[in-house]
């Protein structure tokens, strides 16, 4: 659609054509306004096309207008860092004399800056920036999650979804608990099911050279989703932070000097015990709890963070060096143990780290790993299921 010029109000100064086309480049056609948003080339309702825009002058045209000023309004008044793209709406609400209190310049500026920079980054992105949304869901406890699609596609950036929609693995609407016989053996059977049919059998297998996870559910489900994805796919984890409430990571530089993890080891491996690994992230694993399903002579190693809870793990940089520190641990216990004696797992851990515990599994060299479940309602852990067995996973 070609875009309109708009005549200024009489005998204010025009702004030119070819600064309206820039505004119009820079918003990308939509409303600059915080949490708006909307598309000004069309109507929503009707889908008739048409120039729904507003140019709001962020210090007005004139100085007696809203945010005038004596000097900057007459220097200002074509400057495009002067100019916002709005929606009629949100360009009456800005103007409207008894709300220009509640939207001064400086927040003004900060509107158009951060939809412009948005904007940019979006039309920066090229082709290898492209990867495939995966959103796996499963009540945990009875309790239904439903990932939000557009909080997913903020957290990617400046990654981009391949395609509108994303692949969906949900298990929302299961009527069964993690106490129901066969549980265990049918969510694994479903899950890997619909995981082939995404990245084996589905007609654009070949396009997944990239893949982004947002994943909630049972811990032992997880671990098995991850052991499904393994390290063919190049795989970037999200987490759900509690603080934030959204899954974007923040900033940490890298640093392996700090590895934010202890690991602690028995003093002696015991050739004829079972070997046990505990994973204590978001709380701590409770060993007499563990001790209650193994016994007390067992093997037990031990990843901790360095200040376990909810919110620890709020980097990536945090998970790739968990990713790091359990994939040595696997090394060291396999010297011992060899591939074909199992290990026991029992976590205290967010979703991405237990995606990890599954991905860090190799089919042909580590053994099987039995996964265990804690109960809420009691405190303690039961078996849940087998990963890598027999290595036919």
């Amino acid at each position: 659609m070609a875009t309109k010029t708009v005549k200024p109000k009489k005998n204010r100064v025009p702004i030119p054509p070819k600064t309206q086309i820039e505004l119009w480049a820079v918003a990308a056609g939509r409303c600059e306004f915080r949490g708006c948003n909307k598309p000004l080339y069309l109507d929503e309702l009707t889908k008739t096309k048409d120039n729904l825009s507003l140019i709001s002058h962020i210090v007005a045209a004139e100085k007696d207008g809203p945010r005038g000023d004596e000097i900057e309004s007459p220097r200002l008044v074509k400057d495009i860092s002067n100019l916002m793209l709005t929606c009629r709406d949100h360009g009456k609400i800005i103007d409207s004399k008894e709300n220009v209190p509640h939207y001064p310049v400086v927040l003004l500026r900060e509107y158009k800056k951060e939809h412009e920079e948005r904007i940019r980054i979006l039309t920066n992105i090229m082709d290898d920036a492209k990867s495939h949304v995966l959103i796996f869901q499963a009540p945990i406890d009875g309790k239904n999650f439903n990932i939000d699609k557009t909080e997913v596609h903020q957290a990617m950036l400046p990654k981009y979804p391949a395609k509108e929609h994303p692949d969906v693995i949900d298990f929302s609407d299961l009527a069964d608990s993690e106490a129901d016989d066969g549980y265990w053996v049918t969510l694994t059977r479903n899950i890997k099911a619909k995981y082939n049919d995404i990245f084996k059998h589905g007609t654009n297998r070949r396009d997944y050279k990239h893949v982004s996870l947002f994943a909630l559910g049972p811990i032992p489900l997880l671990v098995y989703l991850g052991h499904l994805i393994g390290n063919v796919q190049s795989v970037d984890l999200y987490q759900k932070h509690r603080t934030s409430k959204n899954w974007k990571w923040k900033d940490e530089k890298a640093d392996f000097r700090n590895s934010y993890y202890t690991v602690v080891e028995p003093d002696t491996h015991k050739e004829k015990a079972q070997t046990v690994v505990l994973v204590s992230i978001s709380g701590n694993v409770d060993r007499k709890k563990v001790a209650e399903v193994m016994g007390d002579d067992c093997n037990v190693y031990e990843i901790v963070a360095e200040k376990p809870g909810l919110d620890f793990l709020f980097s990536r940089n945090k998970l790739d060096i968990f990713a790091y520190e359990y994939r040595q641990l696997l090394a060291k216990i396999r010297s011992f143990n060899g591939h074909s004696k199992e290990v026991h797992l029992f976590c205290a851990v967010p979703a991405p780290v237990a995606v990890e515990c599954g991905r860090a599994l190799l089919p042909k060299c580590d053994p099987s790993i039995k996964v265990y479940d804690l109960i809420k309602a009691t405190g303690g852990f039961v078996y849940a299921l087998t990963i890598n067995e027999c290595f036919s996973d």
